[in-house]
């Protein structure tokens, strides 16, 4: 009697298959490069790499595979963990997955991420270009288009803006010297609706990606054949360039950077819409002496905003630079509202002695350009004042404001001589000839005024009356009263048969007074 366990040898086939496609593929760890955790993972990853530089390693890149079969494949084909492996992605929870296999023959590394975003970088979870940088060192790069990735307009089909970025990255990959094989899996033909338009669609793909013979454009339901195919390319990765990809050290100062570039510019537009408004009254002929204090005060206030927005991300030459340039942007802008200022302030200290010479003719004119000189200087002493000691007015500024104080003297002298040359009725006779003309208008006659008229009679004849009469003269009206008595000659003689005239001549006294 025999003890023990018979085992049929089909079993035995079996059994010993399965534990050799076990121990063929066994997950080591798992790198999750997105969420609160990435930087740490990535850093610790990459350090690790860096101290392994003398292991072999092959990376095969995995991008776009979102659905259950795909999923399903991936899981089958490398044996990656169902639990450790996200079940659900998206925008807001997007995968990015990095997993050591224990495989020293075929793929140890395996990158299995989401389509990244096309935007910045610092804004969302995936850096587009780290992945890309991932893909050119990759043994074998898959792509899975999904339906979502497509888009319709009008009768023709087309990749989003996310895939398309990332075919045309692709597509420059499959150029360089040494390029990885590159599939590319179509969604179900049943979304384009006939052949002609998946016929097109393969075109728009060729025209991104280029035809090339390492790029292979594949139908959906052979991601299995793919995933084989792809994990048995014998093409090795350096350590050194897969930690370089993760944790992109040299464009993470380029997304520090563009982070900083944002952070200035959030923090300098304020100060910018306040010198465009001391320039537009500049230009409208505003005397404004102390505009180089006013656009200096602002600009003291943005860069203090940046440096205290800045200093926590540890770039103070980068920092520094930004704020150096935005000094000389400031000196730039500013120049020619400086030499405004300078002509402006030479046309008022002309105007000012010509003023004060029309006032006083005989005044000491040595004395009074000597006036108009300081304040001058005081002028322009307060519009090149600069509270900032790095943001100065530039040398050649002085020098032309010392040139013009030169000259300035000289045309005040010139001013002050042919005013004293020239007869001062001619040089001022508009002038009192105005004055002159308004004492008139405001002058009245004042006095008494005799005239002395004769007044002429036609009357009817008789005994004589007495009678009042009233004269009207053209032009101003005189009211003349009179008052003729002719009563005397017939009474003196009565009986006579003695007449007063029909016509008489009588003279008159006029006596005009005005107040």
């Amino acid at each position: 009697m025999r003890s023990g366990t018979t085992i049929p040898l089909g079993a035995l086939a079996v059994i010993a298959v399965l534990m050799e496609s076990c121990s063929s593929l066994q997950v080591l760890r798992k790198h999750e490069l997105s969420g609160s955790s990435a930087i740490n993972n990535a850093q610790a990853f990459s350090t690790r790499l860096r101290a392994d530089s003398n292991r072999r390693y092959s990376l095969v890149s995995c991008i776009g595979a979102t659905l259950y079969d795909q999923r399903r494949a991936l899981h089958d084909v490398f044996q990656l963990d169902e639990n450790k492996s996200a079940a659900l992605s998206g925008p807001l929870n997007p995968r990015y997955d990095l997993w050591e296999l224990d495989n020293p023959n075929q793929c140890s590394v395996l990158l299995d991420v989401d389509i990244p975003m096309t935007q910045e970088a610092a804004q969302h979870e995936i850096n587009p270009r780290s992945v890309l940088r991932l893909c050119k060192i990759s043994s074998g790069v898959i792509v899975h288009l999904n339906p979502r990735d497509i888009r319709r307009s009008k009768n023709a089909f087309h990749l989003t803006r996310d895939a398309k970025e990332l075919i045309h990255g692709l597509g420059d990959i499959a150029k360089s010297k040494e390029p990885p094989q590159i599939f590319v899996i179509l969604p179900d033909d049943s979304i384009f609706g006939g052949y002609n338009a998946l016929t097109e669609f393969k075109e728009h793909l060729s025209e991104l990606l280029g035809k090339h013979p390492n790029v292979h454009i594949m139908a959906k339901g052979e991601e299995r054949k793919v995933y084989k195919t792809i994990k048995k390319i014998d093409k090795d990765s350096s350590p050194k360039d897969i930690a370089k990809a993760i944790t992109m050290d040299d464009q993470n100062k380029d997304i520090m950077s563009s982070a900083l570039v944002q952070i200035k510019d959030a923090c300098f537009a304020e100060h910018y819409r306040n010198v465009n408004k001391q320039l537009s009254q500049l230009y409208k002929g505003k005397n404004m002496p102390d505009f180089g204090s006013i656009v200096q005060a602002s600009l003291l206030d943005a860069a203090l905003a940046y440096y205290l927005r800045a200093s926590h991300m540890r770039l103070d030459d980068a920092a520094l630079n930004y704020l150096q340039y935005e000094y000389k942007r400031l000196s730039l802008s500013t120049n020619d509202a400086y030499l405004r200022i300078l002509v402006m302030a030479e046309a008022e200290a002309k105007s000012k002695l010509r003023q004060e010479l029309a006032r006083d003719y005989n005044q000491d004119t040595d004395k009074l350009v000597d006036l108009v000189m300081a304040d001058f200087n005081a002028e322009m002493e307060k519009a090149l004042a600069s509270p900032l000691v790095t943001c100065k007015p530039p040398e050649w500024l002085s020098d032309t404001v010392e040139t013009m104080r030169d000259q300035l003297r000289d045309k005040l002298e010139s001013i002050v001589t042919v005013h004293k040359g020239l007869p001062r009725n001619t040089v001022y006779s508009e002038q009192e000839r105005a004055l002159e003309e308004s004492h008139a208008k405001s002058k009245k006659e004042r006095g008494v005024n005799m005239v002395l008229s004769i007044s002429a009679m036609l009357r009817e004849r008789g005994y004589g009356n007495r009678q009042g009469y009233v004269n009207y003269q053209y032009g101003p009206l005189i009211l003349t009263l009179g008052y003729a008595n002719d009563r005397d000659i017939a009474e003196n003689k009565p009986g006579t048969g003695i007449l007063t005239p029909s016509f008489r001549i009588q003279p008159q006294l006029h006596v005009n007074v005005s107040l």
